[in-house]
């Protein structure tokens, strides 16, 4: 279920709702976790960034149950580049939100002893943990949502604490210590050259966002040359990242940047997040906006920052040691919680983030 997705979550809304719910009625809950537990499932928002976030719950699961449990890590196509290079999960097994039937019968035919069910919002999610067959099921109540009533263990989720807490809180709940900070686990294969090897002095920009209303989390362009003018240096690469559907864009962003006399290329990942996070981790600096792209340069160390607009740095920023959000400043902003409640909301966030507020956070975290 995508956030960006109006159809889908109108769908999810007037039809997971009341469904979700009448059953629920007649769910007789469990209040405790198995003792005997051998196969565990998760799942977590299909989102790139809430996946990769979502991978230091996971590693605490590991660290409790060690090898004894198998963990089954459910994921959609959606996140299945970050799901494929977090830790934890024994397997992972790709279901289609929006096909009940046959994603009901693939996790029942897991036969699972708990379902762990990480996601915010989606009543399909809680709907799916409900019908699972599992033994035990937890989960979040999100205000507004109306979706926790189908677990046996119902975990608040709060906007005055960063998602990563919030992930806890569902092991905390059940008396599983919680600490382990995101981790992404990367392999280079035999003989693989590293992503621009040549390169000395790489800068890596990530200009586009994603989801609903994706251009009111996104700096404007001017904004970007500017900033590269004052970061390169004679012999400094910019690598502008994208998603192949951003190659449209980033084609004449790349005039851009050239007309500035600037060195530039494209650079969009062959394998998933793999080859990126290879990239990322050769960076001088990364900047991107606050994305999928953003955690994972956070998450395996680089010098980052995060262009936050609508986001806030307590609720997404950017978790790394040398990671650095940038907010935008006056009254209004930082009001994104679930990632689609921008009605009534400010629309010039973004513009509010001046080139000196990004170079002084970019310096910075060079410096780290």
């Amino acid at each position: 279920m995508r956030r960006g997705s109006r159809k889908n979550r109108i769908l999810d809304y007037w039809v997971g709702i009341p469904l979700l719910n009448v059953l629920a009625t007649f769910h007789r809950r469990r209040h405790k976790l198995p003792q005997d537990i051998k196969k565990l499932g998760v799942m977590c928002s299909p989102a790139l960034g809430d996946t990769l976030l979502f991978s230091g719950a996971l590693r605490d699961l590991r660290r409790h149950f060690g090898n004894q449990v198998e963990i089954v890590h459910f994921c959609m196509k959606s996140n299945l580049a970050a799901a494929e290079i977090i830790p934890g999960a024994k397997r992972r097994v790709v279901i289609d939100l929006t096909n009940p039937v046959a994603t009901v019968k693939q996790m029942r035919a897991e036969q699972l002893d708990a379902m762990l069910d990480f996601s915010s919002w989606q009543r399909l999610t809680a709907f799916y943990s409900l019908m699972s067959g599992a033994k035990f099921t937890a989960g979040f109540s999100t205000a507004g949502q109306y979706r926790g009533r189908g677990y046996d263990l119902q975990v608040m989720h709060r906007n005055d604490r960063h998602e990563v807490e919030n992930f806890r809180a569902i092991l905390q709940a059940l008396s599983i210590c919680s600490d382990l900070p995101p981790k992404v686990t990367i392999i280079s294969r035999p003989a693989e050259s590293a992503p621009l090897a040549e390169l000395q002095d790489l800068i890596v920009f990530h200009l586009w966002a994603s989801g609903q209303r994706s251009w009111l989390r996104e700096w404007p362009e001017d904004r970007w040359i500017e900033l590269a003018t004052r970061l390169g240096r004679a012999e400094t690469v910019f690598a502008i990242t994208g998603a192949p559907s951003d190659v449209a864009r980033t084609e004449p962003f790349l005039e851009k940047i050239r007309g500035a006399g600037l060195r530039a290329v494209p650079f969009v990942g062959s394998d998933g997040f793999r080859t990126l996070a290879r990239l990322l981790q050769r960076a001088r600096v990364v900047v991107s906006v606050n994305t999928g792209v953003m955690h994972l340069a956070a998450i395996v160390g680089a010098p980052t920052v995060s262009i936050n607009g609508p986001n806030r740095n307590a609720r997404w920023g950017p978790l790394g040691p040398r990671a650095i959000g940038v907010e935008a400043p006056g009254e209004g902003c930082g009001y994104l919680h679930l990632g689609f409640n921008f009605d009534g909301q400010a629309t010039d966030c973004m513009e509010r983030i001046t080139v000196d507020m990004v170079v002084e956070a970019a310096e910075a975290a060079e410096a780290m």
